[in-house]
């Protein structure tokens, strides 16, 4: 049984397409413009790229303009929990220059494919929400017959390990309770996801680290139409047979509602963060931005309510980011058509996708290979700086504090030897001035 003791990345050994020198400048490239973004306050310590690159030809292409070329964390300015760099490089636009853009360079292969590669290039190593993003999408790519299967290639500098040492941002949680599903044959049983919570409890591994925060999920249960309010069984019923979730509050209030709303007639691109679960959870946080709410990706032990008994990867773990105390599926008004219209990927079961995105690094069921480009040894310049400045907030704040206590005990005035007087406040303030001294002169 595999746990934390065997950390994801050393199974992360794919052999990436091209000259390895220029990934790896490129890799150390998205470390220096996440700390760049972070030195001038305009996002979390991640970044991304996505390329095409066609060996052969010695050619790399970026997925970018020449105002945009690199993408960043943008957790906090959207108030998404799950709006990583790497879900901010896979964005619709982007997918749909890709696809376009392999559309058009068929002929410079064999087959129908063009012999192009695609390569996502991240700071960190992925959560599962965007692992899913990239599952979804390099399965969307193979399906259409754009590239090969084994076609779409993702590589990082820092693990799971090394981001939460360095920066304080710990997604291995998340990630373990997809290695729980994945081990313990969740899917596999007559239950599904409606058994986790039971799998969990009854694997003394797994229960453990759950219970010690290493492992991270949501409940999902069933409940029965009589045990919701009028207004979720209104919502529910005028639905019919469309994907829908409702986010409901802890005192019953609706939150938000969110329903399928995805195109995937004829050569559309699939857009699975328009599905309802997904949708919803959006929705919620950008209300709660809208009144103000920082972290408006706490949702602060809200239920989601559902029609959809077979929930996908992609909805399940955006699920794990936003503090919900459980997801539960009104039995009613579930139908074949509801969970047919609610696949993540048109034309594959959302338990075949879950379990592609469970799956480890070198696993045949994944369609992504990965490959680890960091060192062990070595820390992300934009994880310390992260770190250093949240250290810095702190200190900042400590010493507002404690200026505060001060002045509790009098007028707090310093002497300095040349006869004149300060506030004692001013000198524990002073930090930019001071940081401009050059030194005694002779």
């Amino acid at each position: 049984m595999q746990g934390l003791m065997t950390p994801r990345y050393m199974r992360a050994g794919a052999v990436l397409p091209g000259d390895g020198l220029f990934w790896e400048t490129v890799l150390n490239q998205s470390d220096v413009f996440a700390f760049n973004t972070v030195h001038e306050g305009k996002g979390g310590p991640f970044g991304a790229q996505l390329w095409l690159v066609h060996e052969s030809q010695e050619k790399y292409v970026l997925v970018g303009t020449g105002e945009r070329l690199e993408d960043s964390n943008a957790v906090v300015s959207t108030g998404r929990a799950s709006a990583h760099a790497e879900a901010e490089s896979l964005c619709q636009e982007n997918r749909a220059k890709v696809v376009g853009f392999l559309e058009g360079h068929r002929d410079e292969g064999s087959g129908g494919i063009g012999g192009w590669r695609v390569v996502q290039v991240s700071s960190g190593e992925s959560c599962p929400s965007c692992r899913a993003k990239q599952v979804v999408f390099a399965d969307e790519l193979i399906g259409r017959g754009l590239i090969a299967v084994d076609g779409f290639h993702v590589v990082f500098k820092a693990t799971y390990g090394q981001t939460r040492m360095d920066a304080g941002f710990n997604d291995e949680p998340y990630d373990q309770s997809f290695r729980a599903i994945a081990a313990l044959n969740v899917l596999e049983s007559s239950d599904g996801l409606f058994g986790l919570e039971g799998a969990l409890q009854g694997a003394g591994q797994w229960a453990l680290q759950a219970r010690a925060g290493e492992l991270v999920y949501i409940p999902v249960d069933w409940v029965a139409a009589g045990d919701v309010s009028d207004e979720i069984q209104g919502l529910f019923g005028q639905a019919g047979g469309v994907p829908m979730a409702v986010v409901v509050r802890a005192d019953g209030s609706i939150l938000s509602v969110g329903r399928e709303g995805r195109d995937v007639a004829g050569d559309s691109i699939n857009e699975p963060e328009r599905s309802a679960i997904v949708s919803a959870l959006y929705e919620a946080a950008a209300g709660l931005r809208a009144l103000g709410r920082f972290e408006a990706w706490d949702l602060e032990g809200a239920c989601l309510y559902t029609n959809i008994s077979d929930i996908g990867p992609m909805a399940y773990s955006e699920s794990l980011w936003y503090n919900l105390s459980g997801i539960k599926v009104v039995g009613e008004f579930v139908s074949e058509a509801v969970n047919e219209s609610a696949r993540e990927l048109p034309g594959m079961g959302n338990a075949e996708l879950f379990k592609q995105v469970a799956g480890e690094y070198d696993s045949e069921s994944m369609p992504l290979r990965v490959s680890y480009g960091g060192d062990p040894e070595r820390a992300s310049v934009a994880h310390l700086l992260w770190k250093a400045k949240m250290r810095m907030e702190e200190l900042t704040s400590d010493q507002g504090g404690r200026l505060v206590e001060l002045g509790k005990r009098g007028a707090l005035t310093i002497e300095l030897l040349d006869g004149s007087a300060m506030a004692f406040a001013d000198l524990v303030q002073s930090s930019t001035q001071s940081s401009n001294y050059d030194g005694k002169q002779g």
